[in-house]
C-alpha cells in the first residue's frame, strides 16, 4: 500500500499540525482492467468472458442492494444500502420524502479482507511524491537516566 504524509491543517482539531498517512491509488481500475488481469492468473476463461461475468455480477449485486439484501462476496465485503436521514421527534413526524437525504453503497469488509488479516499481510511503501521532510523528527527528551 502507498501512502504520503498529511498534515492536519484543521486548526480546531485537537490533532492539528501532526502528520497522518494517508493512502495513494493509482487510476481506477475499470472492469476491462480487472477482466484481463484475472484472465493472466491461470484461468481457462479468457478477458471477454471474464468480463461477462464481472458485469452481470455488478448487475446482479445492484439489483439486490436496491431490494434490501446485503450481498456478501466472501473474503472481500458485505454490500448492502446506507441511508442518511434527517431524524424527527416522533415516529408520526417521519416523512420519507422530506426526511430521507441520501442513499448511499456500503461495504464492510469481511474474510481475508478485514482489517484483523489487512494488518497482518499489508505493507506499507512512502510515494516519492510526498515533498516533505521525512528527516525531521521529534527531538527525544532526557528522562534523566544517565546512568
Amino acid at each position: 500500500m502507498k501512502y504520503k504524509l498529511v498534515k492536519n491543517n484543521n486548526a480546531e482539531s485537537t490533532a492539528y499540525g501532526k502528520w497522518y498517512a494517508k493512502p495513494v491509488c493509482d487510476n481506477p481500475m475499470g472492469l476491462d482492467d480487472l477482466a484481463e488481469h484475472m484472465s493472466k492468473h491461470n484461468t481457462p476463461f479468457s478477458k471477454g468472458t471474464i468480463r461477462g461475468f464481472l458485469t452481470d455480477m455488478v448487475t446482479c449485486v445492484r439489483e439486490l442492494t436496491l431490494e434490501g439484501q446485503q450481498v456478501k462476496i466472501d473474503n472481500l465485503a458485505i454490500f448492502s444500502i446506507g441511508i442518511k436521514s434527517k431524524g424527527v421527534a416522533l415516529p408520526g413526524d417521519f416523512n420519507a420524502r422530506t426526511d430521507i437525504k441520501s442513499y448511499y453503497l456500503r461495504a464492510r469488509a469481511t474474510g481475508e479482507f478485514t482489517k484483523k488479516q489487512l494488518a497482518i499481510v499489508g505493507t506499507a511503501t512512502e510515494t516519492a511524491k510526498n515533498d516533505v521532510d521525512t528527516t525531521q523528527k521529534t527531538p527525544k527528551t532526557n528522562t534523566g537516566n544517565n546512568g
